[in-house]
């Protein structure tokens, strides 16, 4: 789990890497761009799977969500939009989800309330 900076968007709230998708990319294609920008961490397309997909949180964005398991915890080289990280269990990440002022944020801990265990 990321920690948003003081980020203009939403200070301090629990948070994942993500953003917008940029003309000409498909969703999968700017999330591993994304990963990379705010974590250093580099992703193949092949480990990621969509789990979800909504236009339910935003009253003008598709939300989605990808998940990918990791065998071990690489090393995370955050950018200035978060101020500290945590890898944590499914269940405790779940419950600090559950405070996040973001769409996104909901979107998660609801889909992963549902299905994460």
């Amino acid at each position: 789990m990321l920690y948003r900076s003081e980020h203009p968007s939403f200070p301090n709230d629990p948070d994942l890497p993500g953003g917008t998708v940029e003309e000409g990319e498909q969703p999968d294609q700017a999330l591993v761009r994304e990963v990379v920008e705010e974590t250093g961490i580099s992703l193949e397309k092949s480990a990621i799977k969509k789990v979800y997909e909504s236009s339910k949180y935003s009253k003008d964005s598709t939300y989605y969500l990808y998940m990918m398991k990791c065998d071990n915890e690489p090393e995370v080289n955050i950018s200035w939009e978060h101020s500290r990280y945590e890898w944590l269990s499914l269940s405790v990440f779940i419950a600090n989800t559950s405070s996040a002022n973001d769409g996104y944020m909901h979107m998660v801990y609801e889909y992963l309330s549902w299905n994460g265990s």
